[in-house]
């Protein structure tokens, strides 16, 4: 457990942020923080775990005491467990003795067995990037007190992280992503921020759902990745047609789309994603007539919630659900 004094708190947030304020490369910012909470808190084990964008497999960017094989070897689905919960719901995982939850130690474990241990979201932008994780080979070595600490840490990684994204992102000023010719999402959360004021002012609803291609990875695996980004392609356009000239779709991730519904509630929302998740079970894609199925995660304005943030937050979670339930369905809050 750390005892840190205010100003021992302001000299390390002002060392990161002189770094941060000085580099497009988050490499030494997140080298720097890394070193300081093994300082702080006397770590066996912290790492940066990042969501690879061309994979979404977890992976190790930065981290103290994981051997070079481990690191290299290190690939792992987000798949629908407590990380995958706490990547999506941004709450925390505090493991205060491993002994006593054993269960949960073993999934959260990276090389080496612990007492304790912790994993906070990286996110900005509303869009999760990874998760700090930290261990200790004594039990009670973090409290909710340094949760506080520990996420300032995480939010200082998601700001160097998406300020190398962003630097790159304005190098391409670009608007489109061209794999799925759909609106890139950063344009996108402008367009739904202004259609949330709209709806707010005219009291009208607005629905939003995220799609995920349930088995992306193995049509990789068995077409090929040319084949994969047909598909993903192919599923976009068939979005798009059905949209109305108000409405925004969006490529979300490595393989989800996110869509904006104007002037619709949650039940139309609904309808308008079990038609499209319909469709798309009963569609033949690319030239090898290849079959998939998405899990859909529905929210709506006002009814599950009143700000950008929250409306983002509970289509993840509706998602989550969609995709722990057994996939292949549309699921709302």
């Amino acid at each position: 457990m750390a005892h840190l004094k205010p100003e021992e708190c302001l000299h390390f947030f002002s060392e990161v942020l002189s770094i941060l304020n000085s580099t497009h490369e988050p490499e030494r910012v997140l080298s720097l923080i890394v070193d300081r909470i093994v300082r702080i808190y006397s770590c066996q084990t912290c790492a940066v775990i990042i969501i690879n964008p061309a994979t979404e497999y977890l992976q190790v960017s930065t981290n103290y005491n994981l051997s070079h094989r481990y690191v290299k070897e290190f690939r792992r689905s987000l798949g629908t467990g407590e990380i995958a919960k706490m990547l999506s719901t941004g709450k925390p995982i505090l493991i205060t003795d491993g002994e006593q939850e054993s269960k949960l130690a073993a999934e959260v474990q990276l090389e080496h067995p612990f007492r304790s241990a912790v994993c906070l979201q990286i996110s900005a932008e509303l869009r999760t990037l990874g998760y700090l994780y930290a261990d200790a080979r004594e039990p009670n070595a973090f409290t909710e007190y340094d949760m506080r600490i520990l996420q300032s840490f995480a939010d200082l990684i998601s700001i160097a992280l998406n300020k190398s994204y962003l630097y790159e992102k304005n190098l391409r000023l670009d608007k489109i992503d061209h794999e799925t010719e759909l609106e890139k999402y950063a344009p996108f959360l402008e367009r739904l921020s202004t259609s949330i004021s709209r709806a707010e002012e005219s009291h009208e609803s607005l629905s939003i759902f995220i799609l995920d291609i349930d088995n992306y990875k193995q049509i990789g695996g068995t077409y090929g990745y040319e084949a994969s980004k047909k598909v993903l392609k192919e599923i976009a356009g068939l979005i798009k047609a059905r949209l109305r000239p108000m409405d925004a779709a969006s490529r979300y991730g490595f393989d989800e789309v996110i869509v904006l519904r104007e002037n619709a509630s949650l039940e139309a929302g609904i309808a308008f994603a079990e038609e499209l998740r319909k469709t798309i079970e009963e569609t033949k894609f690319a030239q090898q007539g290849i079959h998939t199925t998405v899990s859909v995660g529905v929210a709506a304005f006002p009814k599950n919630a009143i700000s950008e943030n929250d409306l983002l937050i509970a289509v993840k979670e509706a998602l989550y659900d969609a995709q722990r339930n057994g996939r292949n369905r549309v699921v709302h809050l």
